[in-house]
């Protein structure tokens, strides 16, 4: 991924200060569970089982409760004891006085929406294309529909190590055309619309698949 740009010419004009912001830590569920509306399960369920091994955002703690994003950004809660803390804190970058609406904040809250080929809409469900397309154009920023078209808009990066949240990655897992996208959120994870995984989750660019596939990164 190609160098952060430095500019050491007196008098050159510099890139703006960047300030992290921190959204919330990542955990995993140890088993299938309810998110409650409340921390409380006698409280309504507000989405009525998450899978085992499914990543979540948790914004609070309260006593054995943890409260989760929901993608509506309202708060969820499942019960402390059916989670696991990863060491990863979601953040994002801007440059100082930046407006802190975020494309990472704004992909987190749709963890769990279904995969759906050729779908669009959150509510019915949505391929990855279409999930970074959506995210992108919350922020005021159009992209094209298909991810090989996609991955020809912005300013490549050529280093994992340049990687910044927010960062379009493009992966060829079947061949050699570019067919799935995710959108980087620091650490090393990604979050995406997987047809594997169900709908919308987060992993980690170590797994064996997309460590061999990524092929191209966009900002």
């Amino acid at each position: 991924m190609p160098q952060s740009r430095s500019v050491s010419r007196r008098g050159a004009p510099r890139e703006p200060e960047y300030v992290t912001h921190r959204i919330g830590r990542l955990i995993e569920t140890l088993r299938p569970t309810p998110i409650y509306a409340q921390p409380s399960t006698r409280s309504a369920a507000l989405y009525p089982q998450t899978p085992a091994q499914f990543y979540l955002m948790m914004t609070q703690q309260r006593g054995d409760w943890c409260g989760v994003l929901m993608n509506n950004g309202s708060v969820g809660w499942v019960p402390r004891r059916v989670v696991q803390l990863t060491p990863y804190d979601v953040v994002y970058t801007l440059p100082r006085g930046a407006d802190p609406a975020h494309v990472t904040r704004l992909a987190m809250r749709y963890l769990g929406v279904r995969y759906r080929w050729g779908g669009n809409d959150p509510r019915t469900g949505m391929d990855c294309s279409s999930f970074v397309k959506l995210i992108y154009e919350q922020m005021g920023i159009r992209l094209p529909r298909r991810a090989r078209d996609q991955a020809k808009v912005g300013m490549p990066i050529t280093r994992f190590e340049d990687l910044r949240p927010g960062d379009r990655l493009y992966f060829a897992v079947k061949g050699k055309e570019i067919d799935h996208t995710g959108l980087y959120i620091g650490d090393g994870y990604f979050i995406h619309s997987s047809r594997q995984r169900g709908g919308v989750q987060v992993d980690h660019l170590n797994h064996p698949t997309y460590r061999r596939s990524l092929v191209a990164a966009r900002r």
